[in-house]
């Protein structure tokens, strides 16, 4: 499950079945809100799935481990976090999203250039997916994470400058289950075999 603004696409090198969120991609899910969104996804996945995700995908992962643990075996998260909101200033996700509506296709070449190591164009519903975008700056899943049961393999670099690495060290202090790598980089691995070496050591 991939982030914000991107698509399957990042994955495509991994194996298994790739669940886009909605407006991006050839996606055809539809909810615009976490939780109903995570509910759609667990009925798309077998039971005992690995679920890999990237940011606002591990988000989604997260919940669905959550609320449908038979779904998940294992979860391996890259650069994500239980409240993303909890990372930046009200006035910065504002105008993170001000910019977004305005500045459109120009602000989101910015910031996929930002979040992910090489070029990366896909379909991308702006306005649509702006509000999947404003639920994940309120969702806040801290609470959840200690009752996961469902091990946890946390992926994330040094230098994200999205999801900032002090994320991932609060999701491994609230888990009875994680394991934490770091890798020096990014939001988004630039040498992807690191997730490869995670899955075979599973």
């Amino acid at each position: 499950m991939h982030g914000w603004g991107f698509s399957s696409k990042v994955f495509k090198g991994l194996p298994g079945i790739n669940l886009e969120l909605p407006h991006h991609g050839r996606s055809n899910l539809t909810s615009l809100k976490l939780k109903a969104l995570a509910k759609e996804m667990a009925l798309k996945i077998p039971k005992g799935s690995i679920l890999i995700g990237w940011s606002l995908g591990g988000t989604l992962a997260l919940l669905i481990a959550f609320f449908y643990p038979s779904k998940v075996s294992h979860l391996v998260l890259i650069g994500s976090t239980a409240c993303f909101g909890c990372l930046w200033e009200k006035r910065e996700l504002r105008g993170f999203l001000l910019r977004l509506r305005k500045e459109r296709e120009d602000f989101l070449k910015e910031f996929r250039s930002r979040a992910y190591p090489k070029p990366f164009y896909d379909f991308l519903d702006i306005d649509k997916s702006a509000k999947l975008l404003e639920d994940y700056f309120l969702t806040d899943i801290r609470s959840y994470i200690p009752h996961i049961k469902t091990p946890i393999t946390l992926l994330h670099g040094m230098a994200d400058s999205v999801v900032p690495f002090r994320a991932s060290l609060e999701l491994y202090n609230l888990s009875k289950k994680a394991k934490l790598i770091t890798f020096h980089g990014g939001h988004f691995p630039k040498d992807e075999s690191i997730i490869l070496e995670v899955l075979k050591s599973i």
